[in-house]
């Protein structure tokens, strides 16, 4: 569940905070991060814990005040905070919606019904959300659209796109619409629909015969919205070396309605490499695709990477591979956090959220994005 809170730390106790996350010693080449103050807790799975799940946030443009709107998205609970990122601070805000405890009536399209997903089905939970977007005026939230990682299960609100338009200040949501049609453009999308409600990995508790693939089952972790078109970032599956976005129309997935998704559903891959997919998507200042990719599945040896993604063609251009960020996670275990979100700051600068740490545990990163039409460095 998710709940807002009045902020109960001050300057020292955010600092202390910051503090149980660093920066690992970089590789060459690695570009290094900086620590952000966290100001307040997004909230967790539940009403007294502390968010570690962090996967997705977008901000809109600079307010009067060079303030930004954002929202952020926690894998754990039941839908998305505001939060308001300004100088080197973030600011955890007010709810932003809460998808509750049974799917409303009023959600658009036709729900999907269970497929693959080896554990059965689950309850109408958590979200799963995995990805935030902007686009003026609208922020949009995705949970996963695949079967859940531990107990393999189907869950119906995870299967969830929801647009929502916050009020002029940020503190609530002056309309919110959520549809299941980009699971109709999932299960139209050539070759990645063979993989909709597949478990995402083996039951590690029967494990089969060595030598069976793993299922690959496909989940949905990157979200960007470039003029009338949505991207879906898929972390899986990974096909020789390729991970994938799938794009529909953003008005075709929330028309009025129960009819299922009437539009063309274009599919690009992107040569990430092996075993890699994508963690998240973000749009630049200038309408270029920023593209996070990492392990298409958990203990993968695959890093945190930064490239230019061009569209149509799916051509990827290298930035930059993200030094970790260690930290203690929910068990006071020190970890290299996940990186699982990106945000654009200014020229050169990204923002980075990192999961298993807590509230993210936010990053700078200088990294050098090359200026539309500049050569490529050898």
């Amino acid at each position: 569940m998710i709940r807002s809170k009045t902020t109960r730390l001050g300057r020292c106790g955010a600092l202390a905070l910051a503090a149980l996350a660093a920066p690992t010693p970089g590789r060459t080449g690695e570009a290094m991060p900086t620590p952000y103050t966290v100001i307040g807790d997004f909230d967790g799975e539940t009403t007294d814990d502390r968010a570690y799940d962090l996967s997705g946030m977008a901000c809109r443009p600079a307010d009067a005040d060079g303030s930004r709107l954002c929202v952020v998205v926690n894998d754990e609970n039941r839908g998305a905070q505001f939060a308001r990122l300004g100088g080197t601070a973030l600011t955890a805000g007010a709810i932003a919606y809460d998808l509750g405890t049974a799917p409303a009536r009023d959600i658009r399209g036709t729900r999907p019904a269970q497929s693959r997903c080896s554990g059965g089905n689950g309850k109408f939970d958590q979200l799963d959300g995995e990805a935030v977007a902007y686009a003026a005026p609208y922020f949009y939230v995705t949970g996963s659209h695949g079967c859940t990682r531990g107990k393999r299960k189907y869950k119906l609100s995870s299967m969830i796109l929801t647009r929502l338009r916050p009020n002029a200040d940020g503190t609530a949501a002056t309309e919110t619409v959520s549809t299941y049609r980009l699971f109709d453009a999932l299960m139209a999308a050539a070759p990645v629909r063979d993989y909709v409600l597949r478990d995402l990995e083996f039951d590690w508790n029967a494990v089969p015969p060595e030598g069976t693939p793993q299922p690959n089952g496909l989940n949905v972790e990157g979200l960007a919205v470039v003029g009338d078109r949505l991207y879906a970032g898929l972390r899986a599956p990974s096909l020789d070396g390729k991970t994938f976005l799938v794009s529909v129309p953003v008005e075709a997935l929330f028309a009025d309605g129960n009819a299922a998704l009437s539009a063309e559903v274009t599919t690009i891959a992107l040569e990430a490499g092996p075993d890699a997919g994508i963690r998240d998507l973000t749009i630049l200042p200038d309408g270029r695709m920023l593209v996070l990719t990492g392990s298409s599945r958990n203990g993968l040896p695959v890093p945190s990477r930064l490239s230019l993604a061009a569209l149509p063609s799916g051509t990827l251009t290298p930035v930059a591979t993200l030094a970790p960020v260690r930290g203690e996670n929910e068990k006071g275990k020190v970890i290299d956090g996940k990186a699982e979100a990106v945000v654009p700051l200014g020229p050169g600068q990204v923002l980075v959220l990192f999961d298993s740490l807590r509230n993210g545990a936010p990053h700078a990163y200088a990294v050098p994005i090359p200026e539309i039409d500049a050569p490529t460095p050898p």
